[in-house]
């Protein structure tokens, strides 16, 4: 804990360092591109809803929740690729689709012709997406996405901390109940029926149960094994920051090479060979990373950690323009924020977004390039502005 205190410490610090010496400026997001970002909620849905499809046929139904004991990227043939292009676009189908409702009735209201089945179908999407990243188990992906949501409404609105205090309550909350949802749902879809007995784990109180003994914060349990693998193999001085490319591979390739990530390194200290069967442990922060490899001189990294969200916060608060390839790369954004988690695991999602964001955008615009030829007024030059 006391390590955890002097890397946050750091981390503020690098970050107030920036923040002070030029406060950024916000910038309404007021303009918006309403045909690209209708096209791109629908082009990433669909590429989300036909990414899910084919890890459904090719693991036979392996995929789900209570069907499966190792890493979905494991169960299903070629998870390394569908997986990401499941999730990506689901995640920025549901921010999206809440933020174009939000910005509609701002702008027409509920009544104007054709409106409710444009909402409906928005709010369907929605819906469905959390549905698909819930089944996935990817409770990191809704919060980013409901983050970006309330992020636009904050600016818009100028909410302050006691709004975005509840919020962030209510979020943790609801983050809890993810996992039983997925599970009651993978019951239902595979025709199992719930078990009615509860367990001991299931009697203990609300709070205790899901903030305290289940696996949502387990930062601080990391520390004893990093603290214990560098008492019996000394640091690695910088090795497991030179592989982080190869976080892009499967472990059984590093594995082989002996190239081996932080998370590869600790995990397959604590658990063995069955880290490298189920390709599946425990997260590494960036000061565990840091310490595992320089001790405490590494834990100054963390400065450049929060100069680097200080810069990527100033750059989130001057958007001005809303087009599907910026909120993509306000998702990259959000993923990266002030990296203080798995390093690799950050450049390999925040890369993720901005290749989709890029592939989705160039679509968006060549559609809705072919409908204003056609007529539609609504051109990709004239943004719109909520009155």
């Amino acid at each position: 804990m006391a390590l955890n205190l002097v890397a946050n410490f750091l981390v503020g610090l690098g970050y107030l360092a920036i923040y002070a010496w030029r406060p950024p400026r916000a910038s309404q997001p007021y303009r918006y591109w309403m045909s690209g970002l209708h096209k791109g909620v629908w082009i990433s849905f669909s590429l989300g809803l036909g990414a899910l499809t084919l890890i459904h046929f090719l693991s036979g139904g392996a995929w789900l929740p209570t069907a499966r004991g190792e890493a979905i990227t494991r169960v299903v043939p070629f998870g390394k690729v569908l997986f990401p292009l499941a999730v990506v676009p689901f995640s920025f189908s549901l921010a999206s689709s809440l933020l174009l409702v939000y910005f509609t009735l701002r702008e027409t209201g509920l009544l104007r012709v054709g409106n409710s089945a444009r909402l409906g179908s928005l709010l369907l999407v929605s819906l469905i997406s959390t549905i698909a990243l819930t089944l996935l188990y990817q409770r990191g992906f809704v919060l980013t996405a409901l983050l970006i949501v309330f992020f636009f409404l904050a600016r818009l609105h100028n909410w302050g901390y006691i709004k975005l205090a509840l919020i962030a309550v209510l979020t943790l909350i609801l983050l809890t109940q993810i996992r039983p949802i997925a599970q009651l749902i993978a019951n239902t879809l595979s025709g199992k029926m719930a078990s009615t007995s509860s367990s001991p784990a299931e009697q203990i109180p609300f709070l205790q149960r899901h903030f305290l003994y289940s696996p949502n914060f387990d930062t601080a349990d990391v520390w004893p094994i990093v603290l214990s693998y560098v008492s019996q193999n000394g640091y690695t001085g910088g090795s497991t920051f030179l592989v982080v490319p190869l976080r892009f591979f499967p472990p059984t390739l590093r594995s082989e090479y002996g190239l081996l990530t932080a998370v590869d390194e600790l995990n397959a200290y604590y658990w063995g060979s069955t880290y490298w069967e189920k390709s599946f442990g425990f997260n590494v922060t960036l000061a565990q990373e840091a310490y595992l490899n320089f001790g405490l001189a590494g834990l100054f990294l963390l400065l450049v950690s929060g100069i680097l969200g200080a810069w990527l916060d100033r750059r989130l608060w001057t958007l001005s323009l809303l087009t599907p390839v910026r909120l993509y790369g306000v998702f990259a954004a959000f993923q990266i924020g002030i990296p203080t988690g798995e390093v690799g695991g950050i450049l390999q999602w925040g890369f993720a977004y901005l290749v989709i964001g890029i592939f989705i955008g160039v679509l968006s615009s060549v559609f809705v390039l072919r409908i204003s030829h056609k007529g539609n007024k609504d051109a990709p030059s004239l943004p719109h502005h909520p009155r």
